[in-house]
């Protein structure tokens, strides 16, 4: 399984990015799943008290899951490391499209709005540059700046290209 980040400041094309990026990935024939980063403080997932995984959850449950015909949900009432994140993907995915998770050294490309947006959010793990910025940029650093509304073929090429497997960086 491969997986890489699409981070960078609000409003900069971080979500047109990602969802580009999993169509496309999704076209050429790939299982993808995706990670969306919530940075609100008070954000919190809260099902129905009435319902029986709310009463689950209530009486300390350390892992509910809503197990329905259409679909699956895991609750967990704490956060979970994003290593952890990515190995309940392991098998399901050929790829996982994280959406502002930062905290965990896989690829990355940024988006951003200007060049200190860029820097700001710059670090080793960086191989792409996209977003509202790529209008005005090819490259920043001698790294490539590729628009997912103009080049989404070039941008998930590129991501081919140089995201590796997972597994291979948690060694």
């Amino acid at each position: 399984m491969k997986a890489f980040a699409v981070c960078g400041i609000t409003n900069s094309g971080k979500t047109v990015t990602t969802e580009r990026i999993i169509g496309e990935l999704i076209q050429r024939g790939y299982r993808v799943g995706s990670i969306k980063h919530i940075h609100c403080d008070d954000y919190k997932i809260d099902p129905d008290p009435t319902k029986d995984t709310a009463r689950h959850l209530t009486a300390g449950s350390r892992m509910v899951c809503a197990h329905a015909k259409q679909e699956t949900a895991l609750l967990f009432p704490h956060r979970l490391p994003t290593e952890k994140l990515l190995s309940l993907y392991q098998g399901e995915c050929d790829w996982v499209v994280c959406e502002g998770v930062s905290d965990i050294a896989i690829p990355k490309i940024v988006t951003a709005h200007n060049k200190d947006d860029l820097q700001e959010k710059w670090s080793d793990q960086v191989f792409c540059v996209s977003g509202v910025i790529s209008s005005s940029i090819s490259e920043y650093g001698g790294i490539p700046a590729i628009n997912a509304h103009k080049d989404i073929k070039g941008l998930v090429d590129l991501v081919e290209g140089k995201v590796v497997d997972w597994s291979k960086l948690m060694i």
